[in-house]
C-alpha cells in the first residue's frame, strides 16, 4: 500500500467516525423523546414528541410513597431530564467531533512525516550524537521526530494550526477552505463547552467578537449546529487530503 493510499485510509476512517458520532447523537435524542426532522433549505430540527416511548417515562419509583418535598423534587427532575440530556448529548457530540479533528491531524501528518522525513527539516529539530545513538535505524529516528511534530496538533489552537499548515505545507485554510469561519467558531465554542459549560468566556469574545454576545451568556448547541459541523469537519478532512494529494502526488514510499 502506497503512502497516499494510507493517507486516504486515515481520512476515510475519521470521516466515517464523524458520521458515527452524528448518528449516535440523533438516535440518543430519539430515545429520549425527540423527533429529528429535515426541513427545506438543509435545516434540521429536533422537536419533543410525547408519542415516542422513552426510558424516562418508565420508573419504578412510587412518588406518592415519598416525602412531599422529595417527591416534588423528583418530579421536577424527571420532567426536565429529557431536556437536560438532550443538551448534554448535543454538547458531547460537538466535543467528540473536535477530538476526532485533533486525532485526524495527528495520525494524518504523522503518516506523511514518516514517509517524507525531509518535511521535518528545521533548525529546531537538532539531536546530539548521544541522542542519535539511541535509535537502531533511521526509520526509528524518523518515527520519533514525526511523533514530536504531530504532538503540536494537541496543544495548538485552530488559528495556530492554520498558521502551521500554511507555513509548512502552503495550505491556506483562511483563504481556500470555505468553511473556515464556521469551523473556527465551533472550535472555540467546543472550548467553552469543556471549560465553562457553554458560557461565553473572555477568550471566546476575543476570538469570536460579536455585539450580540456578553460575557457569561450561554451559547445554544442545537441539532442543526451539530449537523452542520459534521459536514464542515468532513469537508476539512477532504480539503486537507486533496491539498496534500495535489502537492505530493508523485511521491512514493515504502510499502506497509
Amino acid at each position: 500500500m502506497t503512502s497516499l493510499s494510507k493517507l486516504a485510509e486515515i481520512e476515510h476512517y475519521y470521516s466515517t467516525h464523524l458520521t458515527f458520532v452524528l448518528e449516535t447523537v440523533a438516535s440518543t435524542m430519539h430515545f429520549w423523546g425527540y423527533r429529528i426532522t429535515f426541513m427545506e433549505g438543509g435545516v434540521i430540527k429536533a422537536t419533543k414528541d410525547t408519542t415516542i416511548l422513552s426510558a424516562y417515562s418508565n420508573t419504578d419509583i412510587k412518588l406518592e410513597e415519598l416525602p412531599a418535598d422529595l417527591s416534588e423534587k423528583l418530579n421536577i427532575q424527571i420532567n426536565h431530564k429529557p431536556v437536560t440530556i438532550k443538551n448534554y448529548i448535543l454538547k458531547m457530540g460537538l466535543i467528540t467531533y473536535f477530538s476526532l479533528f485533533e486525532a485526524f491531524n495527528k495520525d494524518y501528518f504523522q503518516e506523511l512525516y514518516n514517509n517524507m522525513p525531509h518535511l521535518m527539516k528545521s533548525k529546531k529539530n537538532t539531536l546530539n550524537a548521544e541522542d542519535l545513538l539511541e535509535f537502531k535505524t533511521m526509520e526509528d529516528l524518523h518515527k520519533h521526530l514525526a511523533l514530536k511534530e504531530v504532538e503540536k496538533f494537541g496543544y495548538l489552537n485552530i488559528d495556530e494550526i492554520a498558521d502551521l499548515l500554511d507555513k509548512k505545507f502552503k495550505i491556506d485554510l483562511r483563504k481556500d477552505f470555505k468553511f473556515w469561519l464556521v469551523l473556527r467558531e465551533s472550535y472555540y465554542r467546543r472550548n467553552i463547552i469543556v471549560h465553562t459549560d457553554g458560557k461565553v468566556s473572555k477568550t471566546y469574545l476575543e476570538k469570536c467578537p460579536s455585539e450580540n454576545l456578553k460575557l457569561g451568556q450561554e451559547l445554544p448547541c442545537d441539532i442543526e449546529h451539530v449537523w452542520k459541523r459534521h459536514y464542515d469537519l468532513q469537508s476539512y478532512m477532504d480539503f486537507i487530503h486533496n491539498s496534500i494529494e495535489k502537492k505530493f502526488h508523485n511521491f512514493s514510499s515504502k510499502s506497509s
